[in-house]
């Protein structure tokens, strides 16, 4: 098991988080002296100005904002929210509850599902990421804020973690994270000098509009904020780039920690299903982003699927509420007549009785499902929600078949180093990335 859990890709980096590792292209410059890390930032950035990558290659969804399926034109300045009316944001930490559209917990009882799963014989392991991460689903930006909501996961994780906890203060002032608040924050970025193209290709106006954003954008308002983080491209039409995307999701999460052993550690001493420190990674493809919280192994075919929060899908009130109880308030089954409090992805359904509402969000769908005439069939004995295991977990994996439809991927992670200095944060405002 050891062997099979490191699993390196064949031009994969290594991203264990320390500061031994450059934050520009990955590099280790542990036997370099402080002058030459300066000379070698500072030939990276001469580099990279001659060498940028192309636009399309860095700006997946720009590509899908700017030529919708539909013949109408779209529109580019709409204002999506009245001054002043930025949601709550907020993290686990905090002593008051969450907004309606926030589901801390959630990953608990993943995790549980995951376990049964495993004692079935259907999964060999899985790694989940840092626990307290929150689904965030959409309220106003519904259709147009994918990019926003993933934003909005990271930083919740980001101001939670205790490896860096200085990355609070980074991402909480002088203005906190929001929807409309990052409109500001890489309006600001712009100001100070930025990415010009991906400026450019907005107009150089974001505030009060419903214009996409990708992992580029989300990239500069992190660096700006002085957090680390670095970009990775995928070409699936190049050869094993499948593999090498997911190999490279297996590496990344059974990587060390600061203050935690590896996950090999981890597995022998316990659970083959286990959370990490590692911080969720944002996924971008043409059209639509989503945060990754992990991945599995299935046993039979030892094939690896991602797990991931879907920002266009929506929690029931259900699942939500075992969820901030604890996954000691559910009951699981494996029968076929249970509760479907959750359904992530494309579905028919037949009969009258079920309540739908399908939400066609950033050129996804998410199907809700609550069934009051199944919840009676199975009963809540306690208080609990009885749910099957298999339809749970389905509702976050993503298997290869799916990412297979999509022929480049840019991935957005966070190595949790300590918060850029000023030198630093000047040679990110050239946006680059690495090849995964």
């Amino acid at each position: 098991m050891e062997d099979e859990v490191e699993i390196i890709g064949e031009n994969s980096r290594s991203t264990a988080g320390n500061n031994d590792i450059c934050q520009l292209c990955s590099s280790n410059l542990q036997d370099l002296s402080p002058e030459q890390r300066d000379q070698h930032y500072e030939d990276y950035h001469i580099l990279a100005k001659k060498k940028r990558l192309p636009v399309s290659k860095r700006r997946l969804s720009r590509k899908s904002a700017a030529s919708p399926s539909s013949s109408k034109p779209r529109s580019r300045g709409v204002p999506c929210f009245q001054k002043g009316s930025e949601e709550r944001f907020w993290y686990p930490a905090l002593s008051e509850p969450p907004p309606a559209n926030y589901t801390p917990g959630l990953l608990s009882i993943l995790k549980e599902a995951l376990k049964k799963s495993n004692l079935k014989g259907y999964i060999d392991r899985a790694v989940l990421c840092y626990d307290r991460t929150p689904h965030i689903a959409p309220t106003f930006d519904r259709g147009w804020g994918c990019g926003y909501r993933n934003f909005l996961m990271a930083c919740a994780a980001l101001m939670d973690q205790q490896i860096q906890p200085s990355y609070l203060g980074c991402l909480d002032r002088p203005i906190p994270p929001g929807v409309c608040n990052l409109q500001q924050w890489i309006e600001d970025a712009w100001k100070e000098g930025y990415d010009k193209i991906g400026a450019e290709q907005l107009d150089n106006r974001l505030v009060g509009t419903k214009k996409f954003i990708g992992t580029a954008e989300l990239y500069v308002a992190f660096s700006s904020r002085g957090i680390p983080c670095i970009l990775v491209d995928f070409d699936l039409g190049s050869s094993k780039g499948l593999d090498r995307l997911t190999d490279w999701f297996v590496q990344y999460f059974s990587d060390p920690v600061k203050k935690q052993g590896t996950v090999n550690d981890a597995l022998r001493d316990g659970s083959p299903v286990i959370t990490t420190e590692k911080m969720p990674v944002i996924l971008q493809f043409e059209g639509h982003s989503v945060t990754v919280v992990g991945y599995e192994v299935q046993s039979r075919s030892r094939e690896v699927n991602l797990l991931v929060f879907d920002p266009s899908s929506t929690i029931s009130a259900d699942v939500r509420g075992v969820a901030l109880a604890g996954s000691r308030n559910v009951t699981w089954t494996s029968a076929s007549k249970i509760s479907r409090a959750l359904q992530v992805g494309q579905r028919k359904l037949k009969g009258s009785s079920r309540k739908r509402a399908r939400l066609e969000s950033d050129g996804e769908s998410a199907i809700v499902i609550s069934d009051s005439d199944d919840e009676e069939k199975a009963g809540k004995a306690n208080g609990n929600l009885t749910l099957r295991t298999a339809n749970f977990i389905k509702a976050f994996r993503w298997k290869k078949l799916v990412l297979k439809k999509h022929k480049t991927f840019q991935l957005l992670y966070f190595p949790t180093d300590k918060p850029l200095s000023q030198q630093e944060r000047m040679y990110r405002q050239v946006v680059s990335s690495t090849l995964g």
